[in-house]
C-alpha cells in the first residue's frame, strides 16, 4: 500500500509533510507508513478517501482496479419549485412563543440552606522532601 500512497503524492503532487496535513494526521504517522514501518489503519484510509473521493478504495487497498473513479455520481439536480418546498419557520411566525409562561411553569424553587456536614477529624499529614524520603505525622489524640 505504501507504493500506492507514493502514486498518489507523485501524481497529486503532494510533498509528504502537505499530504499529512490535508488528512489531518501527524506527519510522523506518515512518515511511519511511507517506510513500511507501521501499517495503515482504518481511521488513516477512511481519512484518505474522505479527503480524496476521486481515489478509489479497491485500488488503495488491494491495488486492483484503476487509481481514480471512472464514473463520479452525478448530484441530481434540486427541484426548486414553490410548491415542493417547506418552509421550515412558517408555523412558528403564526404563534409567539410564550418562553416567559414556560419559564414560570418550569422554575424550581432553590433554597440557600448552609451545608451540614459532620466534624471531621485529622487522621495524618505526610510530608514528602526534596530528596524522596518522607516523614508522616499522626497527632496525638488530646487535639
Amino acid at each position: 500500500m505504501k507504493d500506492r500512497l507514493l502514486q498518489l503524492m507523485q501524481l497529486e503532487q503532494l510533498s509528504p509533510a502537505k499530504f499529512a496535513d490535508i488528512l489531518g494526521i501527524q506527519r510522523s504517522g506518515l512518515s511511519h507508513i511511507l517506510s513500511g514501518r507501521n501499517k495503515p489503519g482504518y481511521e488513516f484510509i477512511s481519512k484518505l478517501l474522505l479527503k480524496f473521493p476521486t481515489v478509489s478504495a479497491e485500488w488503495l487497498i488491494t491495488g486492483k482496479g484503476k487509481m481514480y473513479k471512472q464514473e463520479l455520481v452525478q448530484e441530481q439536480p434540486i427541484d426548486r419549485k414553490k410548491e415542493n418546498s417547506r418552509d421550515l419557520f412558517s408555523s412558528q411566525i403564526d404563534e409567539p412563543p410564550k418562553v416567559e409562561s414556560q419559564l414560570r411553569e418550569n422554575s424550581i424553587k432553590i433554597e440557600n440552606k448552609p451545608e451540614i456536614r459532620k466534624n471531621r477529624v485529622l487522621m495524618k499529614i505526610i510530608m514528602i522532601y526534596d530528596d524522596m524520603t518522607f516523614e508522616e505525622i499522626k497527632p496525638s489524640s488530646s487535639i
